[in-house]
């Protein structure tokens, strides 16, 4: 998709491929509200698992979910009636999702299917927002300073290396690297939530494993053309061998 400009100070950016991969189970999702106030944005990236057709549903029943609560808001916003924090409304989200993926693991072929889910829900007369976060896949705050990460992986790897057991290397290699340790589908999944500012110039990126993996966030750069960054790292996570599905979206405040 090419650049949308949502407002004059906002933009947002997503590009996903389907890598060597025979199924995308990457689902991606770019959604803007009107209401009274402004504008309310919504990103979001799910990483599906459990087989081909199971993690392509299970990506995609948590960001409909997601959507669906915050189209939810934006009305309850439309009908005059007083704001609720947004941590409040993307905990809300995620227990919505995390409902939805359950009662579709319950069909046949689908049994244990799950996925990850990394979401920022914005509201730009706020000038503020929030992360939602489950699982491996991650979000970034990006800006004239660098790029810095706000979530941490919930992975059997991230587990080991907080408690110094592997190094960086070893858990790049590790057999049990894509091994999570919480995602949407699981029982009790508990997730994450980080309130974010954002000033001018500043931006987040939500981005699933198949990018990190191949392309460290050392390497990354942010440019005025945010829509030609992405193409620019997805095509090096492409060239380095794109093994698995690659999916990044980003919003900046201008």
């Amino acid at each position: 998709m090419g650049p949308m400009r949502l407002a004059p100070r906002l933009l947002v950016a997503a590009v996903s491929h389907v890598g060597r991969r025979q199924n995308n189970e990457d689902f991606h999702r770019v959604l803007r509200l009107e209401v009274p106030s402004g504008q309310l944005v919504l990103l979001a990236v799910a990483d599906g698992m459990g087989g081909m057709e199971a993690g392509e549903w299970a990506s995609k029943v948590a960001i409909e979910a997601l959507s669906e609560a915050a189209r939810a808001y934006a009305e309850h916003l439309k009908g005059g009636r007083p704001a609720v924090g947004l941590p409040r409304v993307m905990e809300k989200a995620f227990a919505l999702a995390q409902r939805r993926v359950e009662k579709e693991a319950e069909r046949p072929g689908r049994r244990g299917m799950g996925t990850t889910l990394t979401a920022f829900l914005y509201a730009d007369w706020l000038k503020e927002g929030v992360v939602g976060h489950i699982g491996d896949s991650r979000a970034y705050r990006f800006g004239p300073t660098g790029i810095s990460r706000l979530t941490e992986d919930h992975s059997w790897v991230a587990e080991r290396l907080k408690e110094g057991v592997l190094t960086p290397t070893e858990a790049e290699r590790h057999p049990y690297r894509h091994v999570l340790t919480r995602a949407l589908g699981l029982p009790e999944a508990r997730f994450d939530l980080v309130p974010l500012r954002l000033a001018p110039g500043e931006g987040v990126l939500l981005v699933t494993d198949g990018l990190y993996a191949l392309v460290p966030e050392a390497e990354w750069r942010l440019e005025k053309d945010l829509q030609g960054s992405l193409e620019a790292l997805l095509s090096e996570a492409l060239r380095r061998g794109g093994d698995d599905n690659i999916t990044a979206v980003a919003l900046r405040v201008e």
